[in-house]
């Protein structure tokens, strides 16, 4: 009877895993799997024993970690909406909880990385598990995250790449559109220098490319909610603003008074009529200015933030164009400050100056740390448009993460 439902019980497990890759050996069917030798993706380890029928049973998984890896497995549980006991796992399990179907914060994001980081780097054979609740979507974005903090992939697509290949059969890992941003944004970050902040701004105005499918949603209601706090068990409640906007009347939304957002904001639509949620996007304020078309008088700063139709939470699904137009998108105006500090000030030279500029100051000798070389880095790294920026944005992670981490003195980069 008991190996009955056993058999029952991994055949419910298989379908529910859908087109994640499972564990299959010795005596274990499990829906994990091994993104690195030392890096494990799986699902939740339910205690609760109606559960434990389609996901993975928590005693198998204590069982397959303790037979594989002793006490050198960290696991990592990044549900918001449930916990269970840490001493179960020998109490090495660390949350970082953020909601299902959409990103963590930045600052949750960094304090993984550093908590896996010190974990893997304490002894050779640690290994660390993690998971959300399906061990797809969360635990991708966090493991992608960790994948670029730890240079093992270089780039956001190949994190991201690497992920959908291990994890799953269709190569469909980590597929909203807000978390898979969240994973360029803290790609962005660690090939930069300026340490992350909650950069201010103001939103004033958000605009929808016309058409006649976007009028048959009629007056949507708009949300804005700005994350306070998430980088603790305790998380605080989002602080919000709501408007309306009937579509059938104009495709832009005037926010008046603007405003004030900063650090991780959740733009959210639903139907009036219904209150259900049509679409929503994350955005984060520090990377605004660097992925808009800016305008500035040197005084006020105003950056154009559009997403593609593919960018968008929940629009994304819309594949064969019967909610929305192929062409859709979504235009958020930002207004803040233009302000330069020691390192942006070199922004106002002209194209000339920089591409004529000598780059021989990049030369990097092992016992030798150039002075200069953040300033110039970043005066560059903000020059796209030069030959000789684009030539060091191709080569900054390479280049600009080794320098910066072997130059410190505790052989660890700063930035983040």
């Amino acid at each position: 009877m008991a190996n009955t439902i056993s058999l029952m019980s991994n055949v419910i497990r298989n379908v529910v895993s859908k087109n994640r890759i499972r564990y299959k050996g010795e005596r274990f069917d499990l829906d994990l799997t091994y993104i690195y030798d030392n890096i494990i993706a799986m699902g939740y380890p339910s205690p609760d024993k109606l559960e434990r029928m389609y996901r993975n049973c928590q005693e198998d998984v204590l069982k397959f970690l303790d037979e594989k890896h002793g006490d050198h497995y960290k696991i990592y549980n990044l549900c918001l909406e449930r916990i269970y006991d840490s001493n179960k796992f020998h109490g090495r399990v660390a949350i970082f909880p953020f909601e299902d179907h959409n990103p963590p914060t930045i600052e949750l994001i960094q304090k993984f990385c550093k908590d896996v980081d010190s974990w893997l780097k304490e002894d050779v054979l640690n290994v660390v598990a993690v998971h959300c609740k399906a061990g797809k979507g969360r635990t991708g974005t966090m493991i992608c995250a960790y994948l670029l903090y730890s240079g093992l992939q270089k780039s956001a697509d190949e994190a991201l790449a690497w992920y959908d290949e291990k994890r799953t059969k269709d190569g469909k890992g980590v597929t909203i559109p807000s978390q898979r941003r969240y994973v360029q944004y803290f790609s962005n970050l660690v090939c930069s220098s300026v340490p992350y902040s909650k950069k201010m701004f103001k939103v004033c105005e958000i605009r929808f490319s016309e058409s006649s499918l976007l009028k048959n949603l009629g007056t949507v209601k708009c949300k804005v909610f700005v994350l306070q706090d998430s980088t603790t068990e305790n998380v605080k409640e989002h602080s919000s603003k709501k408007w309306t906007v009937d579509f059938q009347e104009s495709c832009v939304l005037n926010i008046n008074p603007s405003l004030s957002v900063a650090g991780d904001i959740k733009f959210e639509f639903e139907q009036k009529s219904s209150e259900k949620v049509i679409f929503h996007f994350w955005l984060n304020t520090f990377f605004v200015q660097n992925s808009s078309v800016c305008e500035s008088d040197g005084t006020l700063l105003k950056c154009t933030y559009t997403l593609k139709k593919s960018e968008i939470d929940g629009v994304h699904k819309d594949r064969k164009h019967k909610s929305f137009s192929e062409d859709f998108k979504i235009s958020i105006l930002f207004e803040g400050e233009a302000c330069f500090n020691d390192e942006t000030k070199s922004k106002k030279q002209p194209k000339a100056a920089l591409e004529n500029q000598d780059i021989s100051i990049f030369a990097y000798k092992e016992d030798e740390f150039h002075p200069n070389l953040r300033l110039a880095v970043e005066t560059l790294i903000a020059q796209p448009c030069t030959n000789v920026g684009r030539l060091f944005s191709t080569f900054r992670r390479e280049t600009w993460l080794r320098t910066t981490t072997e130059s410190c003195p505790n052989g660890e980069s700063t930035r983040l």
